[in-house]
């Protein structure tokens, strides 16, 4: 199975390189951006695809990290108060026992 999964990752990096080759052969010319009064300058169409990937991946990461966090700490708040509640369930065992 993990040769499998070897080939299979393999053949994805391959056909990703490929596509990642057809896109700087394809998209040569050179575009300047217009936005308002701001023009950027005239670049291959190819790098203005990686930046906006590259943004993108960013910005997933960055917002992925958020939500682990807020997970990270209602784990901790949820470990806490099952902590607490097992110290009372034993205290009232204990207390039933003696009484």
């Amino acid at each position: 199975m993990r040769r499998l999964a070897r080939w299979a990752t393999g053949i994805a990096f391959t056909f990703a390189a490929l596509i990642g080759v057809l896109a700087v052969v394809d998209n040569r010319d050179h575009v300047a951006l217009h936005f308002l009064a701001w023009t950027t300058p005239a670049i291959s169409i190819y790098w203005w695809i990686v930046v906006a990937f590259a943004l993108g991946v960013m910005i997933g990461w960055l917002s992925a990290g958020v939500r682990v966090l807020r997970a990270v700490a209602g784990n901790r708040r949820l470990r806490r108060d099952l902590d607490r509640s097992q110290s009372e369930l034993e205290r009232a065992k204990g207390n039933a026992a003696a009484g």
